[in-house]
């Protein structure tokens, strides 16, 4: 039964997977990609390179790295909210237990007060050490676990990129940029995942999940050049529902409809349409059905919780990179020149959706 478990799940999940391949459909031309590879590689050098494993057990550290992420956002003239909340005395977590946690959050009035906001997010903490890449426990305390440049200083670069790049764009709907604490293992899909937090805490203040667009969690970007690929061996699934072992595409990952989680299928793609008609970079918008708790690839999960459409915007990470997890998750892996037209591609199309 045990050896039949993983096959039924994986028969599933391919099943009720629903893939759809967008082709580029503008001028095709080439953005001028300088100045936004430089900005990322900084950002991720800074995280990754500089401060290093950040996450609870690695506490000095991820205190770094948050003050990095709030002065960015102080540098660019956005007043800073740090959202801050303790951990419980759990007994996966371990030392994590009773220290402070912190959502840093900034946000770009739209000029109609009416419209819906747009929420886009990333998490700054970092994979601790743990057994195999790919289990959620426990915590090996002393073992080190990943830099964490792709997984995921790659999110938090592009959001401090897209951040700065729309900060003076008038747009009807206000934009929410955040950054989250707590993503990864022991805390994914729990509720002291940052983005649960944060979640929670807007549907609470607006009164009403209606009044959020959507949300993009914005998740390991930054791999674009063929490699050799193990881990992909573990997740054979990715080939069977569309998500193909080349790295010509970025991909758009949402869960379907389900009783009162909206999933973002419908938001997700147009998305994707909206992205394929200002970029280069073809897109693979993929909607699983929602099993026990929920498919979702990062912290597009807890505002689908929340009946918010969300998404995940990703290079696929372990069906591209076996960096994935690893300590071999540095800077100079990733492929900045494609990551900056991925961004730019992303300023373009919430451009186009809070200006329709």
């Amino acid at each position: 039964m045990k050896r039949l478990l993983p096959i039924l799940t994986t028969t599933l999940l391919v099943l009720s997977a629903c893939t759809k391949l967008y082709q580029p459909t503008g001028d095709g031309s080439i953005p001028d990609t300088g100045a936004t590879e430089v900005e990322l590689r900084s950002h991720v050098t800074a995280l990754a390179g500089d401060i290093g494993e950040r996450n609870h057990y690695h506490q000095k550290a991820y205190e770094q790295a948050a003050a990095y992420i709030t002065e960015e956002f102080k540098k660019m003239g956005y007043t800073v909210n740090r959202q801050s909340y303790t951990i419980p005395s759990e007994e996966e977590y371990k030392s994590a237990a009773g220290k402070q946690a912190v959502n840093i959050e900034v946000r770009k009035p739209g000029s109609d007060p009416e419209a819906p906001w747009l929420v886009l997010g990333a998490h700054y903490d970092t994979r601790v050490g743990m057994e195999k890449w790919n289990v959620h426990g426990p915590v090996i305390e002393g073992k080190t676990g990943t830099p964490g440049a792709n997984d995921n200083a790659s999110g938090i670069a592009a959001l401090l990129s897209l951040a700065k790049k729309l900060k003076d764009v008038p747009t009807k709907n206000g934009i929410i940029f955040v950054a989250y604490a707590n993503e990864e293992a022991p805390f994914f899909q729990t509720d002291e995942m940052g983005s649960r937090v944060h979640a929670r805490q807007l549907v609470k203040e607006l009164g009403n999940a209606d009044k959020v667009m959507g949300m993009m969690s914005l998740e390991t970007l930054g791999v674009y050049s063929p490699r050799v690929n193990k881990k992909r061996r573990s997740a054979v699934a990715g080939s069977l529902v569309g998500l193909h072992d080349r790295c010509d595409y970025i991909a758009f990952m949402s869960t379907n409809r389900f009783m009162r989680f909206k999933g973002g299928r419908s938001f997700s793609r147009r998305c994707a349409e909206t992205f394929a008609s200002v970029s280069r970079f073809p897109v693979r918008a993929l909607a699983f059905s929602y099993l026990t708790r929920g498919i979702a690839w990062s912290d597009d999960w807890s505002y689908m919780k929340e009946g918010i459409p969300s998404f995940a915007i990703t290079d696929t990470a372990y069906m591209r990179c076996d960096d994935y997890h690893e300590t071999s998750d540095t800077p100079e892996k990733l492929d900045y020149r494609e990551f900056a037209e991925v961004v730019i591609g992303i300023e373009g199309m919430v451009k186009k959706l809070c200006n329709p």
